[in-house]
């Protein structure tokens, strides 16, 4: 599986190079249209999913898929804004602020997005370290804590959850790196807590709590409630008891989903068969994929803070009987 995931990667990277010689998104290769689709980094979900589904695209449908690495959310966002992309992966919370003209966006709202899929949930997983005097996330006050990567959904969704409880960036001892950093910075006892914002089961996760010494917290039902009332992308999630190794008790958290969305650009025609595809070929991408048997198109319209459903999108919801 995995030799079979490696070669739909570099098929797809070769694939990418070409269309970026043309210099253009709608590129002529073999006879077919090009749109470009900006996934994320190369050792993230996005970015092995998105060559999955180009290739998919791209076999099925009369238009070539450019399957690109990014930075992420943010960064896709940001290009497709620009014209130099037509779909990519994003956190609701993204899409919301580039939607809404808010946070990174301020000033430059992006209008013109549209989702074609809510994907899979992203869960706050907040670990602290045992022996560091955490049992609520009020404890954290004074504790060293990775919010995640600077500029990352990750970050934004920790401030938050902080805030919630009460806590500002004075309280803390903030640091700001990825999962794999986080996962060192707590195995060596430099740091309190991290939050790992992923789905579930989350392979970052499952290692801090099987190799360190360490286990999950939950929220306050007071601050769930403040974060799904304030912030519309974000939903109360439990992650049940035993889906990590000496997890005894159900966690509550939020959670948001992860994207793709589209440009309003691309025709209704086109958007309507990409989802059709998606969907009824979601066996295919299991195989490939792990993280697809999250996959359900009767949550595909679920969550999405008001930002719109690209028409062909939504063509094909109400035809299959997710929307009315």
């Amino acid at each position: 599986m995995k030799k079979a995931l490696a070669v739909i990667i570099l098929a797809s990277l070769i694939v990418f190079a070409s269309a970026c010689g043309n210099g253009e998104n709608t590129a002529k290769t073999g006879g077919k249209r090009g749109l470009t689709f900006v996934t994320g980094t190369t050792t993230g979900v996005f970015y092995s999913l998105g060559a999955i589904v180009s290739q998919l695209w791209s076999d099925e449908m009369d238009i070539r898929f450019f399957s690109q690495a990014s930075n992420g959310s943010v960064e896709n966002l940001y290009l497709m804004q620009k014209g130099e992309a037509d779909l990519g992966f994003s956190t609701v919370n993204m899409v919301w602020e580039a939607y809404n003209g808010e946070g990174v966006f301020k000033e430059r709202p992006y209008k013109g997005v549209r989702i074609l899929a809510n994907l899979y949930p992203n869960v706050n997983h907040i670990i602290v370290r045992k022996g560091a005097g955490i049992k609520e996330i009020s404890d954290l006050k004074g504790k060293s804590f990775v919010l995640g990567a600077a500029g990352s959904a990750t970050e934004m969704e920790s401030q938050l959850i902080l805030e919630a409880h009460g806590l500002n960036m004075k309280d803390i001892k903030e640091n700001y790196v990825g999962f794999t950093e986080a996962v060192d910075l707590l195995r060596n006892k430099q740091v309190d807590g991290v939050n790992i914002f992923t789905g579930v089961p989350s392979a970052a996760a499952t290692e801090l709590i099987s190799t360190v010494d360490s286990r999950l917290i939950s929220l306050s039902d007071h601050a769930i409630n403040k974060l799904v009332k304030k912030y519309p992308w974000n939903f109360a999630y439990t992650i049940k008891a035993n889906t990590y190794k000496k997890q005894t008790k159900d966690i509550k958290t939020v959670a948001q989903y992860s994207s793709i969305v589209i440009d309003e650009h691309v025709p209704e025609e086109t958007v309507y068969e990409m989802t059709k595809v998606f969907w009824e070929h979601l066996e295919e991408i299991k195989k490939s994929h792990s993280v697809a048997n999250h996959f359900d198109p009767k949550f595909a319209v679920e969550g999405t803070a008001g930002i719109p459903l690209h028409p062909g999108a939504e063509r094909y919801y109400r035809e299959i009987g997710v929307l009315e």
